[in-house]
């Protein structure tokens, strides 16, 4: 009787378990979630490493992400002294003014870009893991001469 209850819970413990895939969660941006835990940058890189192809991808994206980030504070820097001067009742440099624009309205599609190859990278994640609740198993009765049992195979 313990070895039908033991294999009875073996069954059920295959059939229930699963590979965590890499949830994609938009709370005011993208974020990305591994059961119940949220993934930063790093952390996404991390569980990345495990697919070469996702992880280049993803390293790819992250060399985006630098020059956008560059590309909009400098930008934003260049609108935002302009902006002070305007208040502080000074001329609008229009050069730099117009400057810091352009390099706003360039960052923005290259964020696009990286944000499309860090998605690209988790669905290319997502869809290497095996579901190990789609382990062959083969469930069979057996029954002898003098006796009667289970059988299970992987």
């Amino acid at each position: 009787m313990k070895t039908f209850f033991s294999l009875l819970l073996l069954i059920l413990s295959i059939s229930l378990t699963q590979a965590q895939e890499i949830k994609k969660v938009s709370i005011g941006g993208y974020n990305y979630q591994l059961g119940d835990d949220f993934l930063n940058i790093s952390d996404l890189n991390k569980v990345l490493e495990s697919n070469e192809e996702a992880h280049r991808l993803f390293y790819d994206a992250r060399q985006y992400r630098g020059i956008s980030q560059l590309l909009g504070f400098t930008g934003g820097a260049l609108i935002g002294y302009q902006l002070g001067k305007v208040i502080a009742g000074k001329n609008f440099n229009n050069v730099q003014g117009f400057l810091g624009a352009g390099l706003i309205a360039i960052a923005i599609p290259i964020n696009i870009r990286q944000n499309k190859k860090i998605d690209t990278a988790v669905d290319i994640y997502n869809s290497g893991l095996t579901d190990s609740g789609d382990i062959p198993t083969q469930l069979s009765f057996i029954s002898t001469g003098t006796s009667i049992g289970l059988s299970l195979r992987f």
